[in-house]
């Protein structure tokens, strides 16, 4: 499976919208408590967008993709940039939403004491992710997300 471009450096308050690139499958980070100028940096090194909702950050005179975010609403925010983004079912829910890290398939047997039981009954493809340790499956949480992002996408 081949990466999504583009990348994307999020400001820290869009936190929510992080996740949702990352759920559509896009490399989405957040750097904590960084400078701006460290952003920008980074920001050039890495080729990546960088989001932010500071008129400040988005006037500056240095050469540096970035898009300036005006909704405060993840939804809104996700529909302002969906030009630059794919909907694809080959690439949904292949990051992890906490830390931005490929997700690995995992066994039903790895996971039936880190699972609730009613989930390990019921579900039977699991992801993991092997930086935090959080686990993935189908379930009625993913298809609500699915049904979002359906909304904005179609």
């Amino acid at each position: 499976m081949l990466a999504l471009k583009p990348k994307f450096l999020l400001s820290e308050n869009l936190n929510r919208l992080a996740k949702w690139l990352r759920l559509l499958g896009y490399d989405a980070a957040i750097y904590k408590a960084i400078s701006t100028d460290k952003m920008i940096n980074l920001a050039n090194k890495e080729r990546r967008i960088l989001l932010t909702r500071s008129n400040k950050i988005a006037v500056r005179k240095e050469k540096f993709s970035r898009i300036l975010i005006k909704s405060e609403f993840h939804t809104e925010q996700l529909k302002e940039i969906r030009s630059y983004l794919v909907f694809s079912r080959e690439h949904i829910f292949t990051r992890c939403l906490i830390c931005n890290k490929i997700l690995f398939a995992i066994s039903r047997d790895k996971v039936w004491n880190l699972v609730p039981e009613f989930v390990l009954n019921s579900i039977k493809e699991y992801k993991v992710c092997r930086k935090c340790g959080k686990i993935y499956w189908p379930g009625s949480h993913y298809k609500n997300m699915l049904e979002v992002l359906r909304n904005i996408f179609d």
